[in-house]
């Protein structure tokens, strides 16, 4: 791998781990389980290990922080969504009293 290619790597992953430990990304977008480790590039959220199996049965691309290379463009993705920004899209019209969110079971 060449220098250039190394530093781009180092520093996307630098964002990622930055990301990780913003207070809307510190729980999986889908149970709400703490610490999420894998990255679900169909809709730029983070997620636990137990929704990143549920979201690969749908086929989504899922990525795991610590073991995957990301691209600077899925970088830029992540930056501009998010769980913050998921949840505004996703759960606009959820209900919480009504249907409590799942829990990580």
């Amino acid at each position: 791998m060449a220098n250039n290619q190394r530093k781009e790597v180092e520093k996307n992953e630098k964002i990622i781990r930055g990301l990780l430990k913003l207070s809307p990304n510190r729980r999986c977008i889908n149970c709400n389980s703490l610490g999420p480790q894998y990255v679900c590039t169909s809709f730029q959220t983070f997620v636990c290990t137990t929704c990143s199996g549920v979201h690969r049965e749908f086929t989504h691309r899922i990525k795991s922080v610590s073991m995957a290379k990301f691209t600077s463009d899925e970088v830029a993705a992540l930056k501009e969504g998010g769980n913050e920004c998921a949840r505004k899209i996703f759960f606009k019209d959820w209900n919480p009293q009504r249907y409590p969110l799942p829990d990580c079971r």
